[in-house]
């Protein structure tokens, strides 16, 4: 800040003009008194009359215009200070006031920078606040995102934004453009800034003015341009991670694989991080890790390490991230051959509630390259393979369920099904051979009855088999599948099918995979119980938008209140299931039935 003038240090003390009058009442008549007494006493007496009179004469004559005077003087001279104290408070208060002001646009500009949702906003902001705030003609921001150039202008010809490119080309190559140039016949003067995000230039900001630059414009573009570099990378990263995240949940919902999804989420890591090798160790029992994934190394020929052993062994035991920027030889020789090479390392520790999963290791060759900013986002990418891992788990517990579930079911329907035909053609043969000599007739009624139950026992096993194959609902679509399966189904079971599709809905996968599983129940159950020779299928939608199928037969029908909660050998849903899958998603179901008047079965979604 810039000191105080004389004039107004004195205007500022205590008691300055105003105290110095009040005491002048004081002392000056006491020393015109003085003065005169001394005249009077001393001086007059000194000669005769004669010179009494002139002495008295001149003493008054020059004594009264001397102190007028001098005090005028003095008072005008303080007056004058004083003037000039307020002139300069003035000055000073206009100064302050158009900084004031100044720094209120360029507070409006960086909170539009902080607003901005996105590079391209916080870009759009700069070119246009810059040249407001600064009075320049127009104005350039340059970047280059990815390896992807990005320019914004406010302002500028042709020729200008030419020129703009040609110095983000000088100050990219190291050097430094010149201030004034003429273009077009005019002179202009130009203020640049190269933007440098982690020491590597990444493009420039170039304001161009008609006048003379004056150091307020000079440091209001310095000022806007740190701004917009420290918003333009702030919201660079910002959207880097939004990124991050969705591959890695794009990740985990759409690859099944354990290990190449863990290797994607490395991958991730490694990016996001800005390092040079890294790996994924699974905790194998208490003492053991295994690495499943690696980046930047060649497969090691042991992929277990003990853990509690050099620093990736003793990370394992850690509940919370770390950072080593300085690795020791012994700690690289002990941990295994992702750190072997390297001189600094990050290790993100993969945590179930208090279950220690394993550890992510990412690693770099040189000592102290990794930022502790960093560590934040990092143990939220650690956090997601901790949760791949949970869901990975989970999905082979519940496929484990599920196999043992259909392997139960399949083993119930053989037992009660095709085990018992065949046991009974067994029996119905053993009588054939005691009764083909004594009574052949008779063995003949017995063959074939032992025949035909062995076709109904081929037909209930060729049933099973096709409720039981794999249908590609996501490949072929919902209404494709259908049509598909009715096809197959009506000369799978000899049935004649008349499929009615009166609009197509738009499903989700989850809402399309309910509703063809309580069809495919539905259209078992016919071939298995109902005995029709005719079936009518009809999909559609509702004036409510639900998606629906409706299956209709010509069958024997049946009591639903006796069978509600019969089990089909489509896979184990009986007709409570049924109800209780489509109510989960907002769906309706319903079944109607009489013996011996067919069955209708509704069964709706909302799309």
């Amino acid at each position: 800040m810039r000191p105080l003038p004389r004039e107004l240090e004195q205007l500022t003390k205590p008691g300055s003009l105003h105290q110095q009058v009040k005491l002048a009442r004081f002392w000056l008549p006491v020393a015109i008194v003085g003065v005169v007494l001394l005249h009077q006493l001393l001086i007059v007496p000194l000669g005769d009359a004669r010179w009494q009179f002139w002495t008295q004469l001149l003493f008054y004559s020059i004594l009264g215009p001397a102190v007028t005077f001098l005090t005028l003087n003095w008072i005008a001279s303080e007056v004058r200070g004083r003037e000039d104290a307020q002139d300069e408070l003035r000055r000073l208060y206009t100064e302050l006031k158009d900084s004031h002001a100044l720094l209120g646009a360029i507070q409006k500009v960086t909170e539009q920078f902080a607003a901005a949702t996105d590079l391209e906003g916080v870009l759009s902001a700069a070119s246009q606040g810059i040249a407001e705030v600064t009075g320049a003609k127009g104005t350039a921001v340059l970047l280059a995102i990815n390896g992807v150039g990005v320019t914004r202008s406010h302002g500028l010809n042709e020729v200008m934004a030419e020129d703009a490119n040609n110095r983000d080309r000088q100050m990219a190559a190291g050097q430094t453009p010149a201030e004034q140039l003429v273009l077009q016949g005019k002179n202009y003067w130009v203020l640049s800034a190269p933007l440098v995000w982690g020491g590597r230039f990444e493009g420039s900001v170039h304001a161009y003015y008609e006048m003379q630059l004056n150091p307020e414009q000079r440091e209001s573009f310095s000022i806007l341009s740190s701004e917009f570099l420290a918003a333009a990378e702030a919201t660079h990263s910002r959207t880097r991670d939004l990124l991050t995240l969705f591959n890695v949940d794009r990740s985990i919902r759409a690859e099944g694989n354990l290990e190449r999804l863990l290797e994607a989420l490395l991958n991730q890591a490694i990016v996001r991080a800005d390092a040079s090798m890294g790996g994924v160790y699974l905790a194998d029992g208490e003492r053991l890790l295994q690495l499943k994934a690696w980046h930047g190394i060649d497969k090691p020929a042991s992929l277990s390490l003990h853990a509690g052993e050099g620093f990736l062994g003793k990370a394992a035991k850690r509940t919370e991230p770390c950072i080593a920027q300085q690795l020791s030889a012994q700690e690289r020789a002990d941990s295994g051959p992702i750190l072997s090479r390297a001189q600094s390392a990050i290790s993100l520790p993969l945590l179930a509630e208090k279950e220690r999963l394993g550890t992510v290791i990412l690693a770099h060759e040189q000592p102290d390259h990794f930022d502790e900013a960093s560590l934040p986002f990092l143990s939220l990418l650690a956090g997601q393979v901790s949760l791949a891992l949970r869901n990975a788990r989970a999905y082979l517990q519940s496929e484990e369920l599920a196999i043992a579930g259909e392997r139960e079911r399949i083993a119930r329907e053989i037992h009660d099904g095709v085990a018992q035909s065949l046991a009974f053609t067994a029996l119905k043969l053993d009588l054939v051979m005691r009764l083909l000599d004594s009574q052949p007739q008779k063995a003949r009624v017995e063959l074939d009855r032992a025949k035909k139950t062995i076709r109904e026992t081929i037909k209930e096993v060729r049933r099973s088999i096709f409720a039981l194959r794999p249908i590609d609902l996501e490949r072929h679509g919902f209404i494709e599948t259908i049509r598909r399966y009715s096809s197959d189904y009506g000369q799978q079971n000899d049935i004649n099918i008349e499929l009615d599709i009166q609009d197509a809905p738009q499903l989700t996968l989850k809402s399309e995979a309910v509703l063809f599983r309580i069809f495919q129940e539905a259209m078992n159950n016919v071939a298995k119980h109902a005995k029709a020779r005719q079936v009518y299928v009809t999909v559609g939608k509702t004036p409510q938008g639900h998606a629906f199928v409706k299956i209709k037969d010509d069958g024997r029908g049946f009591d639903p209140v006796t069978v509600s909660d019969r089990v089909t050998s489509a896979g184990g849903l009986g007709l409570k299931q049924m109800r209780e899958r489509l109510e989960s998603r907002g769906g309706q179901f319903e079944l109607l039935s009489t013996p011996g008047r067919g069955t209708h079965v509704y069964a709706s979604v909302p799309e």
